[in-house]
């Protein structure tokens, strides 16, 4: 265990047993440091890592402030058999998208975050050198593997969280849905199974339904993230031809694996030689000071396909992902890239090169950490308040989503319909899972920009679960 990590734990059991009550301020990170005889930053560390698990709150030029116990209990685990099933698709999903286009919506469907969170102005900055410097290059198309200084940057960028990569390794993507759509091609056929998270992301259910791929739901706890037990097993019958997962702040539940569990994950794959493609979009929305170590920094054996994205981090409309392969696999991963969509916008692509070789990335990176883990407390907060008696909330360790599960039976999908038509949009459970499930939960973006607009569509989104409810 690191020191900060051991110096964290001593104040979190010390928070729990009450010695500092709610709302309470903890000693100044330097006074810290002297009475325990740690460095600053060993003393800062410790209080991000707080931060991280809910515990302490930090206010501006103010210090640290313990955070009020949440009145709301943890999502329910599935329990499910390990059955392998067809994917059923989700209808709702380009009613959301559109929802989320449309300014007389309050959107908390889509997870995207709002424009605010992004580094505009550096961004524009890299935009109007890049076209200054290359703008003949900007004008042509980058072909797939895709542009030498993305790939490079990407490159260098995944080698300080400890993954081993050459650019030759990185295919630029449109988008880290691409990037897996591409990945499951390459190791997958028709009727395939491939074991995902329960719930899971609907982008890929609909990836799967499209390579008519059968989905084997793995159970997630919204406090330790996917059953490792339940993946051995299905990994020890033969059955799962490939597995997804999200590590950091999957989605919906936006729980993150500890390394721990990712090293043990790692060794799963390679054990059972089944393929692992870990879907790391969140991965660098972390503020303890370094970025999430992915599963692929600990992949010996070449089985792990790394994917990223910069949608939800540094400009969703940049659309550009990227996807890791093993040497055997480059060409006919360039060669499926170039036949979805030719290739990925050269201008968007120096674009973001520019801006991770020289714009303030890490200190954009924990800005909006800080920002999102905000913005999950305000949301929290208002559910609370507004939402019935037995809502169960998740507390998503990364990223800017939340999972909610409603007392009682309810048809989110019915709900959605009430919803939109006062101008609010959700995304409701089943849309998580791969043919029944989730019909009484729904997931909501908290990045959004928090107002008394936004605010009350949350008051009003209660009043409808309340309203629903009393009509059963």
């Amino acid at each position: 265990m690191r020191l900060y990590e051991k110096l964290a734990d001593d104040l979190a059991w010390a928070i729990r047993r009450g010695a500092f009550a709610p709302g309470a301020r903890l000693p100044s990170v330097r006074h810290i440091s002297q009475q325990r005889g740690v460095s600053v930053s060993t003393a800062v560390r410790a209080y991000h890592e707080l931060e991280r698990r809910g515990l302490i709150d930090a206010a501006p030029r103010s210090g640290f402030f313990v955070v009020g116990p949440r009145r709301s209990a943890l999502p329910s685990v599935p329990q499910r058999r390990l059955t392998p099933v067809p994917v059923a698709g989700g209808g709702r999903i380009l009613q959301l998208l559109a929802a989320a286009d449309d300014p007389r919506v309050v959107s908390f469907g889509a997870a995207t975050p709002q424009a605010g969170y992004m580094p505009s102005a550096a961004l524009a900055a890299a935009s109007r050198t890049v076209w200054r410097n290359a703008r003949r290059r900007c004008m042509t198309q980058a072909f797939p593997p895709g542009a030498i200084e993305l790939r490079t940057a990407l490159a260098k960028r995944l080698a300080l969280a400890g993954c081993r990569l050459d650019p030759d390794d990185v295919l630029i993507t449109n988008g880290c849905q691409e990037a897996m759509a591409i990945a499951l091609q390459l190791l997958c056929r028709p009727g395939d199974v491939v074991a995902v998270e329960a719930p899971t992301y609907y982008g890929l259910l609909e990836v799967l339904e499209q390579q008519q791929l059968r989905a084997l739901p793995i159970p997630s706890d919204p406090k330790t993230g996917i059953s490792l037990d339940a993946l051995e097993q299905a990994f020890s019958t033969g059955e799962a031809r490939a597995c997804v997962v999200t590590p950091v702040a999957a989605n919906p539940l936006g729980v993150t694996l500890s390394d721990e569990r990712k090293q043990k994950l790692a060794a799963l794959v390679a054990r059972y030689k089944v393929p692992l493609i870990e879907d790391d979009t969140y991965g660098e929305l972390v503020e303890t000071g370094r970025r999430a170590i992915p599963v692929k920094a600990w992949d010996r054996v070449g089985l792990v396909y790394y994917c990223g994205s910069a949608t939800k981090t540094i400009c969703a409309g940049l659309r550009i992902g990227w996807l890791s392969v093993p040497a055997t696999h480059r060409a006919q991963a360039a060669k499926a890239q170039y036949l979805r969509t030719v290739s990925v916008n050269t201008w968007a692509q120096l674009t973001l090169a520019h801006y991770l070789a020289t714009g303030p990335i890490d200190r954009h990176m924990r800005a909006a950490a800080r920002s999102y883990r905000q913005c999950v407390a305000e949301l929290v907060d208002q559910l609370e308040r507004h939402f019935p008696a037995g809502t169960k909330i998740s507390a998503p360790q990364a990223g800017f989503l939340v999972w909610v599960e409603l007392p009682g039976t309810m048809d989110t999908d019915v709900l959605l319909e009430d919803s939109l038509r006062r101008g609010i949009s959700f995304a409701p459970g089943p849309l998580f899972a791969p043919t029944d499930g989730f019909e009484n939960c729904m997931r909501l973006n908290a990045a959004v920009e928090w107002n008394d607009r936004t605010k009350a569509a949350i008051q009003t989104l209660g009043g409808l679960v309340c309203a629903r409810i009393a009509l059963n």
